[in-house]
């Protein structure tokens, strides 16, 4: 059964948090590429600092520092359970 990645981006100061999908796992570079691609679009200024690495089951967090805020990156594992088929319009 095929699995999907769920990547969950939060930032303290943005309002909503940004998730991607994939069937593929980022590496811990890919992820502090993402990071800083982040800070740079939403103009946020500081050092990018790792902080610290928790896993649980098919669940991982990387915790950075990006100045003074802290963002918190989820990587999820999510058995691929179903598809939903497209309706015909009639």
């Amino acid at each position: 059964m095929d699995k999907v990645i769920i990547v969950t981006f939060r930032v303290k100061g943005l309002p909503v948090p940004i998730k991607i999908a994939s069937q593929i796992e980022p590496t811990i570079n890919q992820i502090m590429k993402m990071v800083s691609e982040l800070a740079v679009k939403n103009q946020l200024e500081g050092d990018i600092q790792f902080r610290k690495f928790l896993q649980e089951k098919e669940q991982k967090m990387y915790i950075y520092d990006i100045g003074n805020r802290k963002c918190m990156v989820l990587v999820e594992k999510l058995e691929k359970v179903m598809e939903f088929e497209s309706e015909k319009s009639e």
